[in-house]
C-alpha cells in the first residue's frame, strides 16, 4: 500500500506539460516501431520480387535452350521421315528404291529422348510453384509446355516398347562390317533386290514408317509449345525469344512465336 501511495504521489507531481511531452515521446516510439516494421516488410518484398524476377529471367534463358534442343531433334526427325516416306512409297509402287534411300531401314528405329535443361523450372516448382507468377498467360504457357513434354516422354516409352525390328542383324540379306575411318563405323549393306521382293519386309517398313512419322509429329507439337512458352516468357520480360543454337526461327516457327508475342500485348 505504501508503494502505491508513493507512486500515486509521484504521478500527481507531474505537470500537464510533462504529460504531453511523455505522450509525444510514447507516440514517437510506437511510430518508430511501426515504421521499422513497414520498412522491413517493404525491403523483404522488394528482395523477394528481385529474386523472382531473376528466376524468371533464368527460366526464359532455359526456355531458349529447351527450344534449341527440341528444334534440332524435330528437324532431324522430320528429314528422316521424309526420306522414309519416299522409300516406302516407291516400295509400294513396285519399284526398288535406290541405294541412298536405304538409310530409311535404319532411321525408322531412331527414337531419341527428350533430355532438356530443367533445373530452373524445377527450382521454381520447388519454391512455391507457378502460383508465384502473377500473369495467367505466362502460367498457362509454362504449364502447357511442361504438360505436353511429360505426355510426349510417356509416348517415347510406348514407341520404344513396341518398336519393330525391320531387318534384324541375323537376316542373311543384310551384311555388316566395321570401318574405323567412318563417322559411323558400323556399315550396313542390304541385298536390296531380295528385300524388295519380300512382301513381309514391305509391310514391316510401312508400319515402322507410319509409327515414326507419328513419333516425329509428337516432337513437332512439343516444339511448338516450347516456342509459345519462350515467346510468352520473353514478352513478359521485354525480351525476344532467340534460340542460342541453330540460328533464328523461320517459317511456321517464327509465325508461332509472333502469335505468342501478340497475345501478350
Amino acid at each position: 500500500m505504501i508503494l502505491f501511495k508513493r507512486v500515486g504521489a509521484s504521478f500527481r507531481k507531474i505537470e500537464g506539460r510533462e504529460w504531453a511531452l511523455l505522450s509525444l515521446e510514447t507516440l514517437g516510439v510506437i511510430a518508430g516501431i511501426l515504421i521499422a516494421f513497414e520498412l522491413n516488410e517493404w525491403a523483404a518484398n522488394r528482395a523477394a520480387a528481385a529474386r523472382h524476377h531473376e528466376m524468371m529471367e533464368r527460366l526464359f534463358e532455359e526456355s531458349e535452350q529447351d527450344l534449341a534442343s527440341l528444334r534440332d531433334i524435330r528437324d532431324v526427325l522430320l528429314a528422316k521421315t521424309k526420306n522414309e516416306i519416299d522409300f516406302v512409297t516407291q516400295l509400294g509402287a513396285g519399284a526398288c528404291p535406290p541405294k541412298p534411300l536405304w538409310s530409311a531401314v535404319g532411321s525408322v528405329q531412331m527414337l531419341p529422348s527428350l533430355q532438356l535443361p530443367r533445373s530452373v523450372y524445377e527450382e521454381l516448382v520447388g519454391s512455391g510453384g507457378l502460383s508465384s507468377i502473377e500473369d495467367p498467360r505466362v502460367r498457362k504457357a509454362i504449364a502447357g509446355f511442361n504438360s505436353q513434354l511429360a505426355w510426349a516422354e510417356g509416348q517415347i516409352a510406348y514407341f520404344r516398347t513396341n518398336r519393330p525390328e525391320v531387318v534384324p542383324p541375323s537376316d542373311s540379306r543384310v551384311a555388316m562390317h566395321y570401318d574405323p575411318r567412318a563417322n559411323d563405323p558400323e556399315v550396313v549393306e542390304y541385298d536390296r533386290a531380295a528385300l524388295c521382293r519380300d512382301p513381309a519386309f514391305r509391310n514391316r517398313m510401312v508400319s515402322a514408317v507410319r509409327n515414326h512419322r507419328v513419333f516425329a509429329d509428337y516432337h513437332d507439337g512439343v516444339t511448338s509449345w516450347a516456342i509459345h512458352m519462350c515467346g510468352t516468357l520473353g514478352a513478359s520480360l521485354g525480351r525476344r525469344c532467340e534460340p542460342p543454337d541453330g540460328g533464328p526461327l523461320k517459317g511456321e516457327d517464327v509465325a508461332t512465336l509472333n502469335r505468342a508475342i501478340a497475345r501478350m500485348r
